[in-house]
């Protein structure tokens, strides 16, 4: 069985991508894939790493005002296009899934095409355009957000299931990740993460607010700076650890070793803080397309999970002195925590998988009685 995986731009649309194929690899070993995307080097050697295929296609988007790097934009993507083209041509999937960002767009439109059977899979609350256009001609949307059906009024088949996720977010024990991370049991620990690329302007609060830990707060922060983005070194006795962005599992360690996450709100990150089941302070990155970022985010502080502090906010507000707050309210913390784990769907790949496996068997046998 061959599967084409289409995901690109950043990790947000690419990690769902590779949690469906180990889903569908731990259900059948066989399986070939086929990755492609962008061709900046991020997705690349993510995929490279773990042994698998990638062909990187230099499809750009458009920006407002920019003449001629709109012009070239539209050079690029017709290149996109062709390669997207040939490589399905020569790989020959029997089934192809698309998780997002603008060059998952051409591969997934290179299949249909081809009359190739496809399935996507959208992240947000609010579906990103290769969603939408792609939509109507997919067999089914997987969806994470009730809510998204709204905007995907062409789709035959949506279906709720949550985003693919690392099973072992709700499968390993705390003490087990804590150990990972040398951390004690009863150290009170902060996550800090603004995604793949980093978020500047929590980095910046953070290290005011490193800055300002005294001895009578102990407290042990874990912050994924993003990548090319470790801005500040200083006395290990503060309790804090820097960790550039890095794809390994020692996330997801992280994730169930804090008591308190400070992030973003892309729409993996709020799935993944569901499954372990702790509370939040979300920051939206303000500059998300239709500010998907806080409809996200709105899900967990609905559910009385998570705290929302806007980005121009960070200029008045301390997100470790808030954090320090509500970790000396352990009853309230503990609420909030049980908040998120009621909107968790941990099985969300597995379930994925078991659908694009049975498409590709339904494929086999159309193409079986057309010979």
């Amino acid at each position: 069985m061959r599967v084409l995986m289409a995901a690109g731009g950043t990790g947000g649309h690419l990690i769902p991508a590779i949690r469906i194929a180990e889903a569908v690899r731990r259900q059948r070993s066989e399986t070939e894939l086929l990755f492609m995307g962008g061709d900046r080097g991020f997705e690349e050697d993510v995929i490279t790493r773990r042994g698998e295929r990638y062909i990187g296609l230099p499809a750009r988007g458009f920006a407002r005002k920019r003449i001629v790097q709109n012009v070239r934009a539209v050079f690029s993507n017709w290149r996109a296009q062709r390669m997207g083209n040939r490589a399905v041509s020569d790989f020959v999937p029997d089934v192809a899934v698309g998780c997002g960002g603008y060059a998952s767009y051409f591969p997934i439109r290179a299949a249909r095409a081809q009359s190739i059977p496809y399935v996507l899979q959208e992240q947000n609350r609010i579906p990103g355009l290769a969603t939408r256009w792609l939509s109507a001609g997919a067999d089914t949307v997987f969806t994470a957000f009730e809510q998204t059906a709204d905007a995907l009024s062409k789709a035959k088949s949506i279906s709720l299931v949550g985003n693919p996720i690392d099973p072992r977010l709700a499968q390993l024990g705390r003490d087990e990740a804590r150990a990972a991370w040398t951390l004690n049991a009863d150290e009170r620990v902060v996550l800090v993460t603004g995604g793949s690329g980093g978020a500047q302007s929590i980095n910046a609060n953070i290290i005011k607010g490193l800055e300002s830990i005294t001895p009578d707060q102990p407290v042990t922060v874990l912050w994924q700076t993003g990548r090319h983005r470790v801005e500040w070194s200083g006395n290990a006795q503060s309790g804090w650890t820097v960790r550039e962005f890095v794809f390994t599992d020692q996330m997801t360690e992280a994730f169930i070793a804090a008591d308190l996450i400070i992030a973003r709100a892309g729409a993996l990150t709020i799935s993944e803080i569901a499954a372990v089941g702790r509370p939040a302070i979300l920051v939206p990155f303000p500059f998300a397309t239709a500010d998907h970022q806080t409809q996200n985010a709105r899900v967990l502080v609905d559910a009385g999970g998570a705290e929302l502090i806007t980005d121009p906010d960070l200029a008045d507000v301390s997100l470790l002195s808030r954090a320090l707050e509500m970790l000396d309210d352990s009853d309230r913390l503990a609420a909030m925590g049980e908040g998120n784990r009621r909107l968790g769907k941990p099985n969300a790949a597995d379930e994925i998988a078991t659908y694009v496996i049975a498409l590709a068997e339904r494929s086999h046998r159309g193409d079986d009685s057309r010979s």
